[in-house]
């Protein structure tokens, strides 16, 4: 697989590994994409959770959460 990044993105990388943080910038993806899979299972694992619960009125605070859940979205997709 082939995988094109921003000059930022590739520093970002880079520095990570020289850090000690990651072994190789191939650890980095990987553990990168693992974390992403996971948030995406608590994501539906809370999403189906709700659909089983009662029906309660949505709240400021829930749409809050709801509102920050996308700006995290939109920020890893910008990043």
């Amino acid at each position: 697989m082939k995988v094109e990044l921003t000059p930022e993105t590739e520093a970002y990388i880079e520095a990570s590994v020289r850090s000690g943080a990651f072994a190789t910038a191939s650890e980095f993806v990987e553990a990168s994409a693992r974390r992403q899979m996971q948030e995406e299972a608590w994501f539906e694992e809370k999403v189906l959770k709700g659909l089983e619960g009662p029906i309660t009125p949505l709240t400021e605070k829930d749409l809050e959460s709801v509102r920050e859940i996308a700006r995290k979205a939109r920020d890893r997709k910008a990043a």
